[in-house]
């Protein structure tokens, strides 16, 4: 199946794209979807019933029905009678994703060994509402010592590499290109 670069840098599949559009057009109560997100994400027991080829439609049908709530359950179900329950967690996180684009909001993962101060954020959200056009940026920001120094910025399959493990490895190619 083919793969698609989402905004976050995590890999989303075609599917769990397509479903996520169509849970947005849906225009659901943003704690109708969250719930749910939820109860997929402290449930693996739920996916393995949903998935189950022994349980029947009809009872993976009760299932949801007892669970979730109605506003998404006949989306739930569809999802569920075409095999993609086991893709939940990943049709949510394209949603938030697609949701966030429609929005003008873009998502930067922002990789670091010491936190940046909130003056450095801001000028960064600068750089990145102006560099991509947006409104806003949503961050995911993860601690990463091995970069030494500096910073990793990943937004929209683009990588900004101030790290000092980046540099060191620039200078090292251009050295042993001589």
């Amino acid at each position: 199946m083919k793969t698609a670069k989402a905004n976050s840098g995590a890999y989303c599949s075609m599917a769990a794209i397509r479903y996520a559009k169509v849970l947005y057009d849906m225009e659901l109560p943003e704690e109708v979807i969250g719930e749910a997100e939820e109860i997929f994400a402290d449930s693996s027991e739920l996916i393995s019933v949903l998935e189950s080829p022994i349980v029947t439609k009809e009872e993976k049908h009760k299932v949801i029905d007892r669970i979730f709530d109605k506003k998404i359950s006949t989306f739930l179900k569809v999802t569920t009678d075409y095999g993609k329950a086991g893709i939940m967690q990943e049709i949510f996180r394209a949603y938030r994703q697609y949701k966030n684009e429609m929005a003008g909001i873009v998502t930067a993962h922002l990789a670091y060994v010491v936190p940046p101060t909130e003056e450095q954020k801001k000028g960064m959200e600068q750089f990145v509402c102006r560099e991509f056009h947006a409104k806003g940026v949503s961050w995911e920001m993860e601690e990463r010592p091995s970069l030494i120094g500096g910073f990793l910025l990943h937004v929209n399959g683009r990588e900004y590499d101030y790290s000092m493990q980046g540099r060191l490895k620039r200078l090292e190619q251009k050295l042993t290109w001589r």
